[in-house]
């Protein structure tokens, strides 16, 4: 047990630093030992009272608890503690001004990695600051191109759903609900436009978005969209080039027991063994029933029958969906790589 002491007979070199951390642990460092951590308090006294003996007197010694307070001591070669009579209250430890800057910096480290983490974790899904809650501010944009479908009016009905997809994802999210029922629409104009290949595409975004929010029912509806857009799709070689979307899709989304990947891909063999001379003639394709039957996906049912009108100046179109070159058919026709499965996009941005 340390006692109060005068410390004028003490000289003022050496100071060993005695620093305790939470865990019980010291780490003691100075003059004539080496700087090592002890399991304990008693084990780094001993380690301070050997260089004392070295000394042949009693030495200085400050000790910080991990609360900051200081004890200023003196120790004794056989190991006595004492505590130094100074008339006034323990201070803090002081810090080294390099061992401020480096906490500052520690600090406003973890400030950055905490906000980028959060950032790419709720960016996908997350509503921009300031986005209207729900899908009223384009409910009337999006009737316009719903209207434009029903009158066969295709490319002004895919020219404003591109606008529309384009300004939803930039407010609400390209994951959002209201956007995915938003592209969802403009996968179906971009078919009835003579694109099947780019709906197709459009439509697998969508059902793997749906599939990452963990929607397994609205997941599946899309996918079945894209699977019936693709098999109508009457020429071999534009059939192939869609079905790499399709495989990757149902990679994902295969269906119950598998069944849905087994049977996009016995479609794609048997495209495989269609000679392309032996191909029908392309017809106008087939395209996926529209989003507003029963089974519309749910960001559309956000948006469809809302008065309020968007009034909003739209933001020019992003750059198309590539589709498959149409013209000369390449010979001989070999097999397409086929994609990777996508990666889960609420890990990776």
């Amino acid at each position: 047990m340390s006692t109060m002491r005068e410390s004028a007979d003490v000289p003022a070199w050496p100071v060993y630093a005695l620093t305790v951390h939470d865990d019980g642990r010291v780490l003691a460092s100075g003059p004539l030992i080496e700087t090592s951590g002890h399991p304990t308090r008693a084990a780094a006294i001993e380690v301070v009272a050997g260089a004392a003996g070295r000394l042949g007197r009693s030495v200085r010694a400050t000790a910080s608890e991990p609360d900051g307070a200081v004890w200023p001591l003196i120790v004794s070669p056989d190991g006595e503690v004492s505590e130094v009579k100074t008339g006034r209250p323990r201070a803090a430890a002081p810090k080294k001004r390099a061992e401020k800057r480096r906490e500052k910096r520690q600090e406003k480290d973890r400030g950055r990695r905490a906000a980028k983490g959060a950032a790419k974790e709720g960016s996908a899904a997350a509503p921009r600051p300031g986005a209207p809650e729900g899908g009223e501010a384009y409910a009337e944009s999006l009737a316009q191109v719903t209207g434009h479908l029903d009158a066969g009016r295709a490319d002004e009905a895919q020219a404003l759903a591109t606008q529309l997809d384009t300004q939803v994802a930039g407010v609400l999210g390209v994951s959002h609900p209201v956007a995915l029922g938003v592209r969802e629409v403009r996968a179906r104009a971009t078919a009835e436009a003579g694109d099947p290949v780019a709906g197709i595409q459009l439509y697998r975004d969508v059902a793997e978005r749906w599939h990452y929010r963990g929607d397994a029912e609205q997941a599946e509806a899309v996918a079945g969209r894209a699977e019936k857009l693709w098999t109508g799709i009457t020429d071999v070689e534009r059939a192939l080039s869609a079905g790499v979307a399709v495989v990757r899709m149902r990679n994902q989304i295969p269906g119950e027991g598998g069944a849905a990947l087994a049977s996009v891909l016995a479609h794609r063999e048997r495209l495989l063994r269609t000679p392309a001379t032996e191909a029908a003639p392309e017809a106008t394709p087939a395209t996926a029933a529209p989003v507003t039957d029963a089974g519309t996906a749910k960001g559309t049912e956000a948006v469809a029958g809302r008065g309020a009108a968007a009034g909003a100046q739209v933001p020019e179109p992003p750059v198309a969906v590539s589709s498959a070159p149409r013209g000369s058919r390449p010979r001989p026709r070999t097999a397409p790589s086929w994609e990777r499965p996508a990666v889960n996009a609420r890990k990776a941005g």
